[in-house]
């Protein structure tokens, strides 16, 4: 490890952390339905796992609104399917590999939510500064 302190983020790359932290939680999402293929192969899965791609793609390249705001629709349609819970997902009793993949991919969805909540409370706080200024 180097010499260097740990410095926190300032506020003009603030916004591209949560971005990418979210890009992160999404290809997460991407993964798990991928795993969800190999338990339980259907074209549903194959649709959620592409959608949290280009989800993940558009946050990590260029995070405005419209990519915020589909990935806020897709984690929230997320936890409907898979509650964080591990007896809450309402498609099928799971067992083995899928009796995670649910969960897990609710858990990331959480996250997610989470990290674009905080996303819309800076924009909000930076909106009201330069509108007071």
């Amino acid at each position: 490890m180097s010499g260097a302190a740990l410095q926190p983020i300032d506020a003009a790359a603030l916004p591209r952390f949560l971005a990418r932290s979210a890009a992160g939680a999404a290809a997460g999402c991407a993964a798990v339905h991928g795993l969800g293929l190999l338990a339980a192969p259907h074209a549903g899965m194959a649709l959620l796992s592409a959608a949290c791609l280009l989800c993940a793609a558009h946050l990590w390249r260029q995070p405005s609104r419209a990519a915020w705001a589909a990935h806020v629709v897709l984690t929230t349609a997320m936890l409907v399917a898979h509650p964080p819970v591990p007896s809450g997902h309402v498609h099928s009793p799971a067992t083995g590999l899928a009796a995670w993949v649910g969960p897990v991919a609710g858990l990331l969805a959480v996250v997610a939510l989470l990290l674009a909540a905080l996303r819309g409370v800076g924009a909000v706080r930076r909106t009201r500064s330069t509108v007071g200024s």
